[in-house]
């Protein structure tokens, strides 16, 4: 009796387990279908357009101290001789827009460079993690100001005689290039009841990533610095850039506590940020 109705959850699991398996197959192929049709749709658009879409790029190898060029390229599919063709770029929120001459690469095909700067900092990520709930700050309310920065909107218009043509508005993310240098820091401190710890890891963006050496958490009682302790590198990443982690555990609580977390790159450089 106990076995024949053992039998019959295991098939009523099994049959179960098959649905769901095959609703997981016909939800993945309808978003297959749908990002197809989209492509489709987007590819009959440029079609019909009288212009293509912007592309942007960006040259990593051409990134350096704290400057880089992003290379903005189109199509212009309707041109008449000596039409004027101007690139359109606005930074941030800014409603007011340079405009500056393409330059012509071959019959209808424009590009124009764009510098634009990026802070020369580590991207801090703070998380605060109790048993009940986890809290994460992307950033202080001054870089969320800058980080206005961090998109470009652009168009493009084409003049001949009277006539103006404008293309539609494109806006681009230029954020990863804020933290492509330093990387990204992300610190998490774990509350208990009397102790905290606190986890640390490097992420490298590519080889030109300085990469964190020492973490060192600087302890104050209100504002005066009572202390500092070392973390330790538990793991370091074999490859040429990667991750760096770092812990620190058994962190006292005290009354008027105040914890910044200071960081040393393999160049020299430092950093600190308060955690806690």
């Amino acid at each position: 009796m106990n076995f024949s109705f053992l039998s019959k959850v295991n098939q009523l699991e099994q049959r179960v387990g098959n649905i769901s398996d095959s609703q997981h197959d016909l939800v993945q192929q309808m978003d297959n279908q749908a990002s197809q049709v989209n492509a489709e749709l987007q590819e009959f658009i440029d079609k019909q357009s009288w212009m293509s879409r912007v592309t942007m790029q960006i040259d990593n190898n051409e990134t350096k101290n704290g400057e880089a060029k992003a290379t903005f390229q189109w199509q212009v599919k309707e041109l008449q001789n000596n039409s004027e063709v101007m690139f359109h770029y606005s930074f941030g929120k800014s409603e007011k827009y340079t405009a500056i001459p393409a330059v012509k690469l071959e019959e209808g095909l424009f590009q124009a460079k764009i510098p634009f700067t990026f802070d020369k900092e580590p991207q801090w990520r703070i998380g605060l993690i109790t048993p009940d709930s986890y809290h994460s700050e992307e950033a202080s309310e001054k870089e969320a100001l800058d980080g206005d920065q961090d998109m470009i909107s652009f168009y493009v218009t084409v003049s001949y005689d009277d006539s103006v043509k404008s293309s539609e508005l494109q806006n681009e993310y230029l954020k990863d290039y804020r933290s492509s240098y330093y990387g990204i820091i992300q610190t998490d401190v774990h509350v208990f009841r009397s102790k905290l710890d606190i986890t640390l890891i490097n992420y490298q963006i590519d080889e030109k990533s300085v990469s964190v050496q020492r973490a060192i958490l600087l302890k104050y009682k209100g504002n005066t610095l009572i202390g500092e302790e070392e973390l330790e590198m538990v793991k370091e990443s074999p490859q040429e850039y990667g991750e760096r982690f770092f812990n620190l555990n058994q962190v006292e609580k005290y009354d008027d506590i105040k914890l910044v977390l200071k960081v040393v790159y393999n160049n020299g450089d430092n950093f600190e940020k308060e955690i806690y």
